[in-house]
């Protein structure tokens, strides 16, 4: 009679090993983590250009109908009436909406993080700083007046119609000027990437990264700067 060989119990892992493993997995997790935080900001910057291409349609349809592209910013005695005509407002209509309606949708930037959650007081959301903008209109085009059109525009590819803001201006102004608005929100920055301080709170500042602009030809720039010629209407 043969004495069978006895079963040998299966060995577990050691400590050292389910720290080594631990370790692997924390080190995949850091270097994931960055990647997806960049393919995030990619996909929410093309999707803001998209917005920005919808804009300078809409603009473009605008002053095919009324000879003018829509009013920066009204004047003081414009503002009296029940609904100031207002660039956010008065493209409405062209993407079916009434001019009722301020902004929002496609007025907004989807990178536009800054006012916190109003139903949960926690995560931040998407309206730049008035809740419902953050893009604004070139201030060379109708900024107190309401003439300027396609026509006076001597360049239209090196003339930014719309661009990213943090919402605090309904007009766009260039680098180093007074009121240098621009947002270079995307690749890495956030709403406190502009010149001009504007009352955003809760982030540290950043440095210039990319700011999305919309032409007056219908092109969509990823830009690192916005100078003053891209601004004026004359050809620079």
């Amino acid at each position: 009679m043969s004495i069978g060989r006895g079963t040998r119990g299966v060995a577990g892992f050691t400590l050292i090993e389910l720290l080594v493993v631990v370790a692997i997995i924390a080190i995949l997790a850091g270097l994931l983590v960055p990647v997806l935080g960049r393919g995030r900001d990619k996909a929410r910057a093309a999707a803001c250009q998209s917005n920005l291409r919808q804009l300078t349609m809409a603009a473009m349809m605008y002053d095919e109908d009324h000879r003018t592209y829509p009013i920066g910013w009204p004047l003081a005695d414009w503002l009296t009436t029940t609904v100031p005509p207002i660039w956010y407002r008065q493209l409405q209509p062209y993407v079916g909406r009434t001019t009722r309606t301020a902004g929002q949708g496609i007025f907004i930037c989807p990178s536009s993080l800054q006012r916190k959650d109003q139903k949960t007081g926690g995560a931040l959301v998407t309206g730049g700083f008035w809740g419902y903008l953050a893009y604004a209109q070139n201030a060379f085009i109708n900024n107190g007046r309401r003439d300027v059109g396609s026509s006076q525009l001597a360049d239209p590819v090196g003339t930014v119609l719309y661009g990213d803001t943090d919402g605090w201006d309904a007009c766009l102004y260039p680098d180093g000027s007074g009121g240098a608005n621009v947002c270079f929100r995307h690749s890495g920055g956030n709403e406190r990437s502009t010149e001009t301080e504007r009352g955003v709170t809760g982030m540290a500042k950043r440095g210039k990264f990319r700011a999305n602009m919309g032409f007056a030809d219908g092109h969509v720039e990823l830009r690192r700067d916005a100078p003053r010629r891209l601004f004026t209407l004359e050809a620079d």
